[in-house]
């Protein structure tokens, strides 16, 4: 087995794992898939030996076994995708399942609005929402989470909840940090970055050993942390 192999066995399911999980045939659930019910496959090593994702296209991965990997909370979104048609017609349930998760996100960025960040795009000084910001994050949201991207980066993507915290921790961090290249803080300002970061970190997945050179991981855990310096001045 390779690095990759490794790495993919330990934090995700293939087609024919996920497809016993769920008592959906492999079909089935390319059709959720198709109908944008759920998300992609965050990775996809091909018979030629490449590894292919949404967030890193395409990289070289030799000997990795070939397959399509899906993050396990895929079967609370395939459970929920289920309900949906369940509950009515099939020709809306996307519409209805994006409506929920876009409520669902953005009651969420409204504490994190509170507790964690301003998002000052989003919310006003009152913590009311601004419509056109709030849109645009829960739409982008919306996208990435079918592409794949969350079952990638989130260590535990169940819920709008938990992408979210990770999505606010990563922006936190990366304006605080300047996107990883401000490594000298005041000495009052150190212990709380340390903590930003341990957050982040336990929100983030580790990323595969193929990425993880490009990874926000890398950049705003490691190097980060391994940089960081308190500065009298």
């Amino acid at each position: 087995m390779t690095e990759l192999d490794n790495y993919l066995a330990t934090h995700y399911l293939d087609e024919v794992q996920l497809a016993a999980a769920s008592g959906l045939s492999i079909d089935e659930h390319r059709a959720l898939i198709r109908d944008r019910l759920v998300p992609a496959p965050s990775y996809v090593v091909s018979d030629s030996g490449t590894v292919s994702s949404f967030v890193f296209g395409e990289m070289a991965a030799p000997g990795s076994k070939p397959g399509h990997y899906f993050h396990p909370s895929q079967l609370a979104w395939i459970a929920r995708a289920r309900s949906a048609l369940a509950d009515g017609a099939a020709d809306d349930a996307e519409v209805r399942l994006k409506e929920q998760f876009a409520a669902n996100f953005a009651a969420a960025l409204s504490s994190l609005n509170r507790s964690t960040l301003r998002l000052r795009d989003s919310f006003d000084d009152q913590g009311a929402a601004i419509p056109d910001g709030l849109h645009t994050r829960t739409d982008t949201a919306w996208t990435y989470f079918l592409n794949g991207t969350f079952g990638l980066c989130v260590a535990n993507p169940i819920s709008e909840a938990h992408i979210a915290h990770k999505e606010v921790l990563q922006e936190k961090l990366t304006q605080h940090s300047e996107n990883g290249q401000r490594k000298a803080y005041p000495k009052h300002e150190l212990a709380a970055m340390e903590q930003l970061i341990d957050a982040y970190a336990s929100a983030a997945m580790p990323f595969s050993p193929v990425e993880y050179a490009r990874s926000s991981r890398k950049r705003l855990v490691e190097d980060l942390r391994a940089g960081l310096s308190a500065n009298p001045a």
